[in-house]
């Protein structure tokens, strides 16, 4: 019986080995990746744990640790990637499966009466206890090309997650920035507001005292509303991102979310360095994912050649069978066994396993092409991102020192029109352009800190999600 067993074991397994029909993937073509940015920043560094920085790392303040932490809990988004996962996984796993002999365990019992010839009735009992086994030959490796594509595709998803948890780490970073920039703004519009209605209450007791015309006043009553208009709108905005913010984090935002002090923005997010290879490019979520979804899709190829060769497959069964229960596992029974070797030979179908194979070759070079236009728009956005960064410090600078002097020049022109020297048109202009240069801060803050979160997202970051 063992013997048996071990032989019908043998004859499945024997043929297991097989031929893989999977064309090889050509290396890429070096012109898709350039060998270098364009443009270098300041610190370069070999160091991938520099340039791939986890955003524990990245992220430096507290508060928006918080956020980001409460984000990646609780978003809808990451949640339907992680169950993503888990549907590729299993896939994978039944694919797996199918390389394997399925083995069954089968126990059938049958009692029956039935009339001799002398009109006597009999009764018969038939037991049978057997195991059987199935499987179908990968000679062509049909089989394992359609395990390779579930499992390519299964990692194709884990690395898709794991770009969807980067891209959700800086959109929550993002959101939180342009809040703390747009309740800067909205602090600056409501100074400016109470600085301008000082200016109209001045103008006022000027015309009252006949030193000015009632035109100064509508200029300065005007300048009054247009800071007002600016308030209300700001504070518009501020609610808004309020309420990205908490689509986001998928919960209500409570006040010790928010930012604090826009004015210490350089410690709240680190620099992440530029390194001097491209090819770190490579190791990109988005890319990653690519470059498995081509091999899932060039495993197909193998598959729809494999159709076009005979499909072989095998079944047996050994057990025993005896008349009576009792001596079914005993020297009384008696040994049976089944050998039925099982094979399909495609010879007409209107073509359908050619078009299969033409359909596999084309969707292999929609993905090619699909995996070298990541690898372009990756490095076109880094080369972008260190553009900004190569100048972001300089523009600051500038546009602090522009906020000086014309802040300078608006004391100026103010103190003279309140000793009656100068003209309100002066004041006018003065304020206008220290209003706009202000204002011009506060965004340049906020570029500088965009551009940081586009430097650890171009980099691919170092998120995983298992």
């Amino acid at each position: 019986m063992i013997k048996t067993n071990i032989s019908i074991f043998l004859s499945i397994v024997i043929f297991s080995g097989c031929v893989s029909l999977e064309p090889k993937l050509e290396p890429l073509d070096s012109k898709v990746i350039p060998k270098e940015w364009k443009t270098n920043i300041e610190n370069n560094s070999n160091d991938l744990a520099l340039i791939k920085t986890s955003w524990e790392d990245f992220v430096k303040d507290e508060t928006l640790k918080k956020v980001v932490s409460k984000a990646i809990e609780n978003n809808k988004d990451l949640k339907i990637a992680l169950l993503n996962i888990e549907a590729a996984r299993a896939t994978y796993r039944i694919s797996r499966a199918d390389l394997f002999p399925n083995i069954t365990g089968n126990m059938d019992i049958s009692h029956s009466k039935s009339l001799n010839s002398s009109n006597n009735s009999t009764i018969s009992h038939n037991y049978n206890a057997n195991i059987a086994a199935s499987y179908e030959l990968d000679l062509f490796g049909k089989i394992k090309s359609l395990n390779e594509n579930a499992l390519n595709s299964y990692l194709s998803t884990q690395f898709a997650t794991n770009a969807t948890k980067i891209s959700l780490i800086s959109e929550t970073i993002n959101a939180w920035i342009i809040l703390a920039s747009n309740m800067e703004q909205l602090e600056l519009a409501k100074q400016t507001a109470t600085n301008l209605q000082k200016v109209y209450e001045l103008t006022q007791k000027r015309f009252t005292a006949g030193v000015v015309s009632k035109n100064d006043v509508y200029d300065a009553n005007a300048s009054l509303k247009e800071s007002e208009l600016n308030v209300i709108s700001y504070s518009k905005k501020v609610e808004e991102n309020k309420n990205a913010l908490e689509l986001l984090i998928a919960e209500p935002l409570k006040e010790d979310f928010l930012p604090k002090d826009f004015e210490s923005y350089k410690n709240s997010l680190m620099i992440v360095k530029s390194g001097v290879s491209s090819n770190i490019l490579l190791s990109r979520p988005d890319i990653m994912e690519a470059e498995y979804n081509l091999k899932a899709k060039n495993a197909n190829i193998g598959a729809a050649r494999a159709a076009f060769f005979p499909s072989i497959s095998l079944t047996a069964s050994s057990g025993l069978a005896s008349r009576s229960l009792s001596s079914l596992f005993d020297g009384g029974a008696k040994s049976i066994w089944s050998f039925s070797p099982n094979i399909s030979i495609p010879i007409f179908n209107a073509g359908e396993n050619q078009a299969n194979l033409d359909y596999s070759y084309t969707q292999k070079d929609i993905a090619l092409l699909e995996y070298e236009k990541s690898i372009q728009t990756a490095f076109k956005e880094v080369s972008d991102t260190l553009i900004t960064r190569a100048t972001i410090k300089e523009q600051i600078q500038k546009q602090k020192e522009l906020v000086d002097s014309v802040s300078k020049s608006y004391d100026i022109s103010l103190n003279s029109y309140k000793i009656g020297v100068g003209s309100y048109l002066n004041v006018l202009i003065a304020q206008r352009t220290l209003i706009s240069s202000q204002q011009a801060l506060i965004n340049t803050y906020l570029e500088d800190l965009t551009n940081r979160v586009s430097l650890y997202s171009v980099f691919g970051g170092n998120e995983k999600v298992e």
